[in-house]
C-alpha cells in the first residue's frame, strides 16, 4: 500500500517540475513586454552608434517618453541639445536654434530619431519573429520587427526583467544603428569619436 503512494507522490513532483520548467513561448513573452511598454512611461539612458558606411557617430542619449524628449549627453560638443519627439519626427532645439537631423536610411531615419522609432517598434511595430537567445551570459528574448520593407529592428530584452539590453537597426541588410541601454553589459564600452 505504501509503494503506490510513493509512486503517486513521485509522479506528482515530476509533473510539477515539468510544468514549471516549460518556457513561455517567445511570442507570448514579447507580447507581455509590449503590453507593459504600452501602459508605462519609459525613461532610460542609451549609447547609440550610427554607421553611415564612410563615418561613424557615437551618442549618449537620455529618453523620456512622458515628456516626449531626447537629451544629448555626449559627445560634449553637442551635449545639452534637447530633441522634441512628435508623431511627425524630431526637432532639435538648442539655445533657441532649431536643427533637422540628416537621414541615415533610404526611409529617412536619422540617428537621433532612432530611439523614438525603436520605442514605437516595441509597442506597435509589426513583429516578424521572436526567439530566445543567450546574450553576454544573459537569457534574452529577441524581438524582430519591420520598420519598412527595407529596414528591420531587433531588440534583446532580459527574459527575467524585460529590460532592454541592446537594439539594432538594419537597412538593406546593413547594420546602421546599434543601441546599448544603461544596465547592459555593453553600456559604457563604446569608443568615442
Amino acid at each position: 500500500m505504501r509503494r503506490p503512494l510513493i509512486v503517486i507522490c513521485y509522479l506528482f513532483i515530476v509533473i510539477c517540475i515539468a510544468a514549471c520548467s516549460r518556457e513561455i513561448p517567445p511570442t507570448e513573452r514579447v507580447q507581455e513586454l509590449r503590453d507593459r511598454f504600452l501602459t508605462t512611461d519609459q525613461r532610460f539612458t542609451a549609447e547609440l552608434t550610427a554607421d553611415y558606411g564612410t563615418h561613424v557617430h557615437h551618442f549618449t542619449l537620455r529618453f523620456d517618453s512622458a515628456a516626449r524628449t531626447l537629451e544629448v549627453l555626449a559627445p560634449p560638443l553637442i551635449a545639452g541639445i534637447l530633441i522634441e519627439v512628435s508623431e511627425g519626427g524630431t526637432t532639435l532645439r538648442f539655445d533657441g536654434a532649431e536643427l533637422d537631423t540628416g537621414p541615415l536610411t533610404a526611409d529617412g531615419l536619422s540617428p537621433l530619431a532612432a530611439l523614438p522609432t525603436i520605442l514605437h517598434q516595441w509597442t506597435e511595430g509589426h513583429i516578424l519573429s521572436a526567439h530566445y537567445e543567450t546574450f553576454q551570459g544573459i537569457a534574452t528574448v529577441v524581438m524582430t520587427t519591420a520598420i519598412s520593407d527595407q529596414t528591420r529592428h531587433m531588440t534583446w530584452f532580459n527574459t527575467e526583467t524585460g529590460i532592454p539590453i541592446k537594439s539594432e537597426i538594419l537597412a538593406g541588410g546593413q547594420l546602421v544603428i546599434t543601441v546599448t541601454y544603461e544596465g547592459s553589459p555593453l553600456f559604457g564600452t563604446m569608443t568615442p569619436t
